[in-house]
């Protein structure tokens, strides 16, 4: 019983992983709704695991790479594999052939892998990340499905309905989780000069969603990335 209770976060992070694989498979499937919400289920189990280890105290290496290796398929492949999907039903490539827009999506999981193999071994992200998470990238992209498939088309959808973003957009976000920019993170420390900067993120979320609809979370990516930089280099200045 008491292994069993040890081993709760790293079933909690199997559960991360079954979600990314079974959305993976209910991509071909084309129920993209249900995709949607697997991530959404992900992305509670990924904060879980983390909560529960500590909790319990059971946090370790094991759990650590299990992690990792789950945030990989949920957070940087699935996301990828829908910016492939929407590639291809847009007719921004052929069927067969090459093309840049064809392959862009693989700059989301191999710069995950690149980013969740640093994440490891970093012992600098105690109370914030380096370089955007791989969660926030996911559902950022993974997220697009909504729009896509509400029907809706206005000034908001047509940027994202352009040939150049499904070219360029996994790639800056690909470099933006690898890159060495602090992030803000609900990690919080005694008397932490970011407190207040991190508790608005909540409050971006909102508006980006009242403003954007269903297009929400490309837009909260970038104002997530601003934000960090901002924060950081107005701290940094103060405590300068």
């Amino acid at each position: 019983m008491k292994e069993t209770v040890k081993n709760l976060p790293n079933l909690l992070t199997l559960g991360n992983l079954a979600c990314g694989a079974i959305g993976i498979e209910r991509l071909f499937a084309n129920d993209l709704h249900t995709v949607v919400i697997l991530m959404g289920i992900a992305a509670v189990l990924d904060f879980a695991d983390g909560f529960t280890a500590r909790l319990l105290k059971a946090d370790g290496e094991m759990g650590k790479q299990l992690d990792s290796l789950a945030d990989l398929v949920t957070f940087t492949l699935l996301p990828g594999l829908v910016m492939f999907h929407y590639t291809l039903k847009f007719g921004y490539c052929m069927p067969d052939g090459f093309c840049t827009s064809r392959y862009a999506w693989l700059a989301l999981p191999l710069a995950g892998a690149w980013r969740l193999a640093k994440f490891n071994i970093d012992t600098r992200q105690t109370t914030g990340f380096i370089g955007v998470p791989t969660p926030i990238t996911g559902l950022a992209f993974g997220t697009l499905i909504l729009g896509f498939e509400s029907g809706v088309q206005n000034e908001f959808s047509n940027l994202f309905l352009h040939p150049y973003f499904f070219s360029f957009a996994p790639i800056v976000a690909a470099y933006l989780m690898v890159s060495d920019y602090p992030m803000l993170s609900f990690k919080f420390k005694p008397n932490d000069p970011l407190r207040l900067w991190k508790w608005s993120l909540p409050v971006l979320a909102i508006l980006c969603v009242l403003l954007f609809k269903t297009f929400a979370g490309i837009p909260f990516l970038a104002v997530y990335v601003l934000l960090s930089i901002i924060a950081n280099f107005v701290t940094k200045s103060s405590n300068g």
